[in-house]
């Protein structure tokens, strides 16, 4: 059986095989068609702008086998569902990132202990490519709010009981509190 790949949404790949010791920056920005890919993926409704600073910066290794360190800042203003009222919210998301990349140790996996206070982990670095924009994006989903509402919008559960009014309302025992004896 043979696996298929599929390129990631917002894909830029940098070589970093000639990766200088002052580094590189430069600006990406996610075509239409991107941005549209990239709400799927994230369930958003809309991604109306998404672009990135990037700096690639040789933090070790040998040439051969570069350890690098990718420092993102990204903007994205995106359109979210209200998780009140299903509408739509739209927001602005700045965030930065910063990811490690270093060349495979060996052949075998390695089993990785990660603590909650340290840095994470870095991502291993396969082949002389590093996807940026996977990053930003990656990084966009994380900075994106779980729990969007619209402004004004409150949560209010339906069927209680109204205890000022000392009446019950519904609620999801309701039918059982009709069972009970004395009622």
């Amino acid at each position: 059986m043979t696996a298929i790949i599929q390129a990631p949404e917002f894909s830029r790949l940098v070589d970093v095989a000639d990766l200088s010791d002052g580094g590189i920056e430069f600006d990406i920005e996610a075509s239409a068609e991107e941005r549209q890919a990239l709400a799927r993926r994230f369930e958003l409704q809309g991604i109306e702008t998404l672009t990135a600073h990037i700096g690639l910066f040789r933090i070790g290794g040998s040439a051969a086998m570069p350890m690098v360190r990718v420092k993102a800042r990204f903007q994205a203003d995106v359109v979210q569902t209200c998780v009140v009222t299903l509408e739509p919210v739209a927001a602005h998301v700045e965030d930065a990132a910063v990811v490690d990349f270093t060349p495979p140790v060996g052949p075998e996996p390695r089993q990785i202990s990660i603590l909650v206070d340290e840095v994470d982990p870095p991502e291993p670095l396969l082949g002389n490519q590093i996807d940026v924009g996977e990053v930003v994006a990656e990084h966009l989903a994380l900075a994106l709010d779980p729990y969007p509402r619209k402004p004004g919008a409150a949560f209010e559960p339906a069927g209680e009981t109204d205890n000022r009014a000392g009446r019950d309302v519904g609620g999801p025992f309701a039918a059982l509190r009709s069972l009970k004896p004395g009622k």
